[in-house]
């Protein structure tokens, strides 16, 4: 079994308690997220085949675009597999997204220039699910609310890429879609019976520019 370089025991109790806390704030929205974080234990063994092969050996070479010796694999892109890591030898453990299959580990893209900084992103979105009802089950957000998520990701991280943050909140988009498809046939039906925008909007807890919006597409 493979063991984590740390620099020292100070460094391994801080990123076990930042682990600890980011798969806390994961757990909760775990159906919304492509994202799998691991527990601190299991961190050893899902560094095999990645720094080391199943016999322990390392896998660490002075060849560019191999895998880098201060990689440390946190956590997994539930759709492709996808490793996300953070840097040991960096200040704060930047958390980044690299891909398979690229014959090169050079391709990959930020999530956060510290784990902290990925911790504050998660628990952003933790609040806006909360605050949205979808963590009890409600089809309650547009399209323009989770890019507004995505923005305040940015915010919260400059070094954070839009797109690779997006693909990551895909299944909320799929709810958004499935909840925007389903106000714009409530509002044509009312439109069709005569309903003003205002108290279509009413009825709907919309505001009336929203409504107007969504008649426009019919």
């Amino acid at each position: 079994m493979p063991n984590i370089p740390f620099n020292s025991n100070y460094q391994k109790e801080k990123i076990k308690r930042n682990l600890e806390l980011i798969k806390l704030e994961c757990d909760k929205i775990k159906d919304y997220v492509n994202i799998e974080i691991l527990s601190f234990e299991q961190l050893d063994e899902f560094q095999i085949g990645y720094s080391v092969d199943p016999d322990g050996n390392s896998l660490v070479s002075d060849d560019e675009d191999t895998w880098d010796e201060n990689w440390v694999v946190i956590a997994f892109e539930t759709l492709c597999g996808d490793p996300i890591i953070i840097e040991l030898n960096e200040g704060g453990y930047p958390v980044s997204l690299l891909m398979h299959g690229m014959d090169s580990w050079d391709n990959g893209s930020y999530l956060a220039d510290s784990m902290e900084s990925f911790l504050n992103i998660l628990k952003e979105i933790v609040y806006f699910l909360t605050e949205k009802q979808v963590l009890k089950g409600k089809l309650n957000i547009q399209n323009k609310e989770l890019k507004a998520i995505l923005i305040n990701i940015i915010e919260i991280s400059n070094s954070a890429n839009f797109e690779t943050w997006e693909s990551l909140l895909n299944p909320l988009f799929d709810i958004v879609e499935e909840y925007e498809e389903l106000l714009e046939t409530k509002v044509k039906e009312m439109k069709k019976e005569g309903k003003k925008i205002s108290e279509i909007a009413e009825l709907l807890n919309l505001q009336p520019k929203d409504v107007y919006e969504y008649i426009k597409k019919i």
